[in-house]
């Protein structure tokens, strides 16, 4: 069967017997109906949902002629919405992960003469009742384009892969059974503008279904709001179309469901009314305020939801409701790792509940628009929302001409449909504060007729484009005229940047007087594996500039296609390039705050504490009194407690709740904590102030952690033990020391304590206590650690550095003290590696006392001109059965020095087998930071205690050593070993973003050429 390769390469011809793009709506036949908003409740809408049969073809030269009468086809059954790729194990063609480059030959308008396609097929019966409305056909979304036949007769051809497509079948369907098939192919001329950073998926994804409309009817609603200066006075103005003429009852009811005002209206093609309101009820993304606007016309009812706020733009600060505010965002991807593209209804609305309950105030739909219904969700919920046009031409970029499309005549056409398409579909949402014209696609003429398209409909819209500002800068940093002089592009609103460090963000665009626009990230702090670091950074800049309007950190979620026998079960996520698919661009999928099933990554923990709705200040250490700020614009805080304890050494001394606390909007209160009989004059002290919720919230049950702040009343600076005896000892038997020497090593005897060295090695080899060997393998320093995403620029230096195979050379050990209660060794170690120069000498020290245990004590100094150090320290492998962990340092989630915000100072215990945080990629993972003292012993308690010196530490305590990790693909293939790996570290290099954005902050790089660390080590058996 010949299927016209015109309508799929010809970027002129878009949709052929297509409806004009229109509002969302659902018509309901009752009010009641209507004003549920559960569209699967309209009578007026037939789902066509569910098991279709499918017909796969590796290429559309295979198409049979399924329009004959005598087509009998040996189909599958495929579920509707569903990406065809995930079904698996039925060869649909493969999951395929690309980032930018095309996944066929660049040869615009052209694409493969093997298009890979699927036939969908299904029977809809018709009643006679049925046939005296108007039937439409609302297909929400296919990737990439369709052709639709009914009863074997062609009716219309559409694409644009996340927009609605709507068609009137009403004179193609009869009484009884009708044949609907949809031919889907997986790639057309559309697809060179629709060439995101997620996986290709193809096929009907989103929901599809028939709609009963009176045969006289509205066809489009436009209902915006105008507020006056004061916000006291509203009007909501309702323009309305329809396909004749039609008498519309209205009726507009207040969020409380008073009615505020009803009335009627003729409607001959259009027409418009205005409805005043006095003193509106605002809405925003802390009260999200929604007015019902009930429209009555013929038998039909329509409920849309209208909000009145107001966002300006003046003196390059973004107003919403004359309120300075601020973008909490994130990106999302419509992703399900079963299902592909299609995310529904549930899983939108979980997505949605789980930003806000991690303080998430803004979402872009990166890099097209979402399901219909997702909008509306934000509306209720309050989430701001960048919509964003369903463009991206990144590919371009690969092969030298970035605005090839952006800037041609041939392809405007196809510019404007995308941009009409998504703003007559979403125009009524008041949670969209800013329209986006497409992501990474070069600049060009056709961005600005898709702004003045939007101004044209929208004359207040704030209008994004972050590639144009980019470009335009570029240009103007090179000197090029005429941007020299004028820096901003004239077809954007608001200047948009993805990646700039905090530094770069104040320097080029904040204190440059050439900008004039508000400043918004809309892509920033890149969340791939363990990341993002450096978020406090990014927030302490945006708070204090009122012109740093926020951002949005790329991205909500792990793009992934789960494997296993249960998949529904199944841990076995998967990326680009797992499929043996070509061209694939491997893990850079999985870049979420969350993991495919959404659980949270430590990230988004880290997001939520630094996005927390107050601060605290004036803290007075020696009274406990602090002033706690609210930081929302609209809302008190009456839906919150304080929650406050007092910790010592870990324990709670003293605790209390200030309940339901009235602090308006950015003004402050001071509070003081009265904690009973307790002395702050000793030991490590903490004041913990906790904000829950008071309250039940779609998102929060009563008591959720809203966020909170650790204060330090007292640090302690000597070292702290658990178990110390009064007089500072450690053990409660007197002994003296016994040093044995032989040819190759030094054995110390310390009643059931016996501690190896090695005179070979200069390493501690063998700690056996009470009969029990404590040590598989000798403790060593150690320098590696498994590079994260976000190491990945930088772990080629560290690999052509040798940092990642080291070993140890000794060049003397001797002993330097021994008496009855002090021994104390000398080692002279260097870190070497083949064919280069050593990378560190250590000045290595082990000294014994009675009292005190082991100290290990390095003074290390890096060779001239190394790269900065993953981390540093030493590296103790002890042996089976040691599966205790119990630490007293920043917990319970993992901490490092620039990401460590979500945890805070506290005891906390696991098994080692739970304590580890499986990255899709496995990666380094789970240190703690500012540790003072940690166990690690088998579940008797009998084991190793670790105490810092001077200084605190960090660890890592698990299965897996760095070099396990590193080499292992997928979590799920990790085998775990018997022993129990433990790291104790001087530092780590912090984490930063730097998977895709700039380079790691300097202040949190190792890069010392000398350091001294020492840490104390306790054989330990619990009592």
């Amino acid at each position: 069967m010949k299927i016209n390769s015109a309508f799929y390469e010809d970027p002129a011809i878009l949709h052929i017997n297509c409806e004009k793009p229109r509002s969302y709506f659902i018509p309901y036949s009752s009010k009641a109906a209507a004003l549920s908003d559960r569209r699967e409740s309209s009578s007026r809408l037939c789902s066509l949902c569910g098991d279709w049969d499918f017909v796969f073809y590796n290429s559309i030269a295979q198409i049979d002629d399924f329009t004959s009468s005598t087509f009998s086809p040996d189909a599958d059954k495929i579920t509707v919405p569903r990406s065809w790729q995930t079904v698996l194990g039925k060869d649909y063609d493969t999951p395929q992960y690309v980032n930018i480059n095309y996944p066929f030959p660049v040869d615009p308008p052209h694409v493969p003469d093997d298009i890979p396609c699927g036939l969908y097929m299904r029977n809809v019966h018709i009643t006679a009742e049925m046939l005296e409305y108007d039937i439409y056909i609302n297909f929400e979304g296919v990737d990439s384009c369709f052709y639709l036949y009914v009863n074997n007769k062609f009716v219309a051809y559409s694409q644009v892969s996340h927009m609605t497509s709507e068609i009137n079948l009403t004179e193609y369907l009869v009484l009884g059974k009708n044949s609907i098939k949809v031919l889907v192919l997986k790639w057309c001329d559309g697809s060179y503008l629709e060439d995101q950073d997620k996986y290709r998926f193809s096929g009907i994804f989103r929901e599809v279904y028939l709609l009963l409309r009176d045969k006289t009817h509205i066809t489009d609603i436009y209902a915006h709001s105008i507020l006056d200066t004061g916000f006291k006075n509203a009007e909501l103005i309702v323009e309305l179309t329809a396909n004749g003429a039609v008498s519309v009852d209205y009726e507009l009811n207040a969020p409380d469901g008073i009615c505020v005002t009803n009335g009627s209206i003729e409607v001959n093609g259009k027409s418009s009314f205005k409805i005043p309101v006095t003193t509106p009820e605002l809405w925003s993304d802390e009260i999200p305020s929604l007015y019902t606007l009930l429209l009555k016309c013929g038998d039909e009812y329509i409920c849309i939801f209208v909000g009145f706020r107001q966002i300006i733009i003046k003196d390059k600060v973004v107003y919403i409701n004359g309120k300075k505010v601020k973008a909490k965002g994130v990106n999302r991807h419509d992703s399900h790792p079963i299902l592909g593209s299609t995310t529904p209804y549930d899983h939108m609305l979980n997505d949605l509940l789980i930003m806000k309950a991690h303080n998430i105030n803004m979402v872009r739909t990166s890099h097209y628009p979402n399901d219909p219904r997702f909008l509306t969700l934000c509306d209720k919920l309050g989430l701001y929302v960048c919509d964003e046009t369903d463009l991206e031409t990144h590919g371009m970029q690969k092969v030298g001409h970035w605005d090839a499309f952006t800037d041609s005549d041939v392809w405007a056409k196809a510019y404007l449909d995308r941009v009409e398409r998504m703003f007559e579909r979403d125009k009524n949402h008041v949670s969209i504060i800013m329209w986006s014209l497409g992501n990474e696609s070069g600049v060009g003429n056709n961005q600005r007729l898709m702004y003045r398209y939007l101004h044209d409909r929208m004359p207040e819209c704030i209008v994004h484009c972050e590639d144009a500002t980019r470009r335009y800068t570029n240009l103007m940093n090179s000197g090029i005229s005429p941007y020299a002089e004028n820096p901003e592009c004239d077809f954007i609103d608001i200047e948009s940047r993805m990646y700039p460090s905090p530094e770069d963000c104040y320097n080029t665009y904040i204190a440059n007087k050439r900008f004039t626009r508000p400043l918004f990230l809309c892509e920033y702090s890149h969340a791939m594996g363990n990341g993002p670091g450096c978020l406090y950074d990014y927030w302490k800049m945006i708070y204090a500039h009122d012109e740093f309007f926020g951002g949005c950190v790329w991205e909500f979620t792990d793009h992934s296609v789960v494997i296993g026998e249960n998949r529904y079960t199944s841990k076995k996520f998967t990326y680009g390039g797992d499929f043996n698919e070509r061209p694939h661009d491997r893990n850079r999928c999985v870049d979420g705050l969350v993991y495919p099933d959404r659980r949270p990554h430590t990230g988004l923990l880290e997001y939520k504490q630094v996005l927390k709705p107050f601060a605290i200040t004036d803290f007075d250490h020696s009274t406990l009194t602090f002033k706690l700020k609210n930081l929302r614009y609209f809302k008190d805080m009456s839906d919150l407690d304080i929650v406050w304890t007092l910790e010592r050494d870990g324990i709670i001394m003293s605790q209390g709740r200030f309940a339901a606390p009235t602090i308006k909007p950015q003004y402050s209160r001071t509070f003081r904590c009265d904690p009973k009989n307790v002395d702050l004059s000793y030991g490590d002290i903490y004041l913990n102030i906790t904000l829950t919720q008071n309250c039940v919230t779609p998102w929060s049950d009563y008591g959720y952690e809203v966020g909170f702040e650790q204060l330090t009343v007292r640090k302690q600076n000597d070292r702290v033990f658990i178990n110390m005896n009064e007089d500072g000892s450690v053990s409660s038997k007197r002994h003296v020391f016994d040093v044995l020497e032989d040819d190759y090593s030094f054995q110390v005897c310390l009643g059931d304590t016996e501690y190896s060295f090695s005179k070979l090695s200069g390493l501690i080899t063998s700690i056996i206590d009470n009969g029990r060997q404590m040590l598989a393998q000798p403790i060593r320093p150690y320098i590696w650690r498994a590079p994260t995403d976000s190491d990945r620029r930088i772990k080629n230096k560290w690999v052509d550095e040798g940092y990642d195979r080291t070993s140890t050379k000794c060049y003397g050990f001797s002993l330097v003290k021994s008496s009855d209660t002090e021994v104390i060794f000398s080692a002279k170690l260097a870190l070497t590696v083949p064919s280069m120069r050593p990378i560190m000498k250590i000045d290595t020290e082990y000294h014994l006392t009675t009292d005190k245990g082991l100290k290990v004590k390095y003074h290390a100094e890096k060779r001239e001109g190394g790269t900065m150090l993953p981390r540093f320290g030493a590296l103790i492998i002890m042996p089976f059965d040691n599966e205790s962990l119990e630490y007293y340092g920043r917990g319970p989630v993992e901490s490092y020095i620039d990401k460590r915000h979500a945890s805070k100072q506290g005891i906390y215990s696991s098994l080692v087998s739970d304590h580890f945080e499986p990255y899709i990629r496995p990666q380094e993972n789970m240190a703690h930071i500012d540790t003072k003292w940690l166990r690690v012993s088998n579940l008797q308690g009998h084991g190793l205690m670790f105490v810092c010196d001077s200084d605190n530490f960090s660890f890592n305590c698990s299965h897996y050593t760095a070099e396990m990790l590193q080499k292992t693909a997928h979590a799920y293939e990790l085998e775990p070993l018997k022993e129990t790996v433990v790291n104790i570290d001087y530092a780590h290099t912090g984490i930063g973003s730097n998977s895709c954005g700039p380079s790691l902050d300097e202040k949190y790089r190792l890069e010392q050429n000398v350091i001294d660390f020492s840490f104390i080590i306790l054989p330990t058996i619990t009592k």
